[in-house]
């Protein structure tokens, strides 16, 4: 029997697998694929996310830096520099996450999971604390009985890597998602040195549509020339339940998602992180691993409470942020402000709003 079973190949799954190896648990990973695997995501990692990488122990590769984040809303723009955001390439960071890991890894589609037990097509894995982090449609949590997500909880995110090079700097338009898709999110443009420029269009709250049109319309404005389009659901941040005794939820799987910017992996590591370090406790401290939730649920709180921010943020910004009446008279700090948030150089804590729950 392992310390640890985890269901999730991804950040969060890799983070919590890296965790337990330092606390000196053992763990098993088990995902329906071995990464690398592609997934249509900016791959920009926030100074908070590389900083807690860092202290992780992490060593990644990135690809580019964006030093200078230039921003459009209702026809403001601001002009922010501060520390880099590193962009990565998703299906190397998640694979390079897992290797470092060190943990036993087992490829099976998950069907159901219980106190201290997963099932899947091929084999039961028993662990004294099971982590689901198997991302929005998760298998874990829908053996928990938790409600899938709504659809006020996804959204849609397209992708690309373009030719060209706009040297240290990032671009997040909110009108031209607005603008080109009438669903309120943004585009974005992020360098990743020589390979070119990743180059995406997200929106929230909206059923499946296909975005190569505007994607192709963004990048061409750019004066970029576009590789192959990637389309992926977006989850965005509905936190229903972090589990059940000895199994946790972290990640997507747990609806810790930025639901204004759909940032996830910020915390997909350190909800990964604190689910193996709950399982520590409960198992090797206390000796009683059903204790698992109720520790986790405590170290976990200020990430469900900035999530929930999110939320009310992204509920505002959908209804009045992008009528330029309003956000004239908001004023420039307030794209300031959410600008930092943005880069992850500030939190949701700053904005006057208080979560409920």
């Amino acid at each position: 029997m392992y310390d640890l079973v985890i269901v999730g190949a991804g950040p969060a799954g890799a983070s919590a697998a890296i965790a337990a190896r330092r606390l000196g648990l053992s763990a098993l990973v088990v995902d329906r694929f071995k990464p690398p695997r592609e997934k249509p995501c900016g791959g920009g990692l926030t100074p908070r996310s590389w900083k807690l990488l860092e202290r992780l122990g992490v060593e990644y590769k990135w690809y580019g830096e964006c030093r200078e984040i230039r921003v459009k809303v209702a026809d403001i723009k601001y002009v922010h520099r501060g520390e880099p955001i590193r962009v990565t390439r998703r299906p190397e960071f998640d694979k390079m996450l897992l290797e470092q890991s060190g943990a036993d890894f087992v490829v099976d589609r998950v069907v159901k999971a219980e106190a201290g037990r997963v099932i899947g097509e091929r084999g039961t894995y028993e662990g004294r604390v099971v982590v689901g982090a198997d991302g929005a449609n998760s298998a874990v949590a829908r053996s928990l009985g938790v409600p899938p997500p709504g659809p006020r909880t996804h959204g849609i995110a397209f992708m690309s890597i373009a030719q060209g090079d706009l040297g240290d700097t990032c671009i997040i338009d909110f009108d031209f998602a607005y603008e080109t898709t009438g669903a309120p999110g943004y585009a974005w443009a992020f360098t990743v040195g020589e390979r070119g420029v990743d180059v995406g269009i997200g929106i929230g709250w909206s059923p499946w549509r296909d975005l190569r049109g505007p994607l192709l319309k963004w990048a061409e404005q750019l004066g970029l020339k576009p590789g192959g389009v990637l389309g992926h659901p977006l989850s965005l941040g509905s936190v229903e339940s972090l589990g059940r005794e000895n199994v946790l939820l972290a990640g997507e799987a747990a609806g810790l998602v930025d639901a204004s910017t759909g940032e996830g992996i910020y915390y997909a590591v350190a909800s990964g992180a604190l689910a193996a370090f709950a399982a520590y406790i409960a198992v090797k401290v206390r000796g009683r691993p059903r204790e698992a939730l109720s520790i986790y649920s405590e170290l976990v709180k200020p990430y469900v409470d900035e999530v929930r921010r999110s939320r009310l943020i992204g509920r505002f910004l959908s209804k009045f942020g992008y009528n330029k009446t309003v956000a004239r008279a908001l004023g420039r700090r307030l794209v300031e402000l959410y600008t930092k948030v943005t880069s992850g150089e500030a939190t949701y804590g700053l904005i006057p709003i208080k979560p409920k729950g």
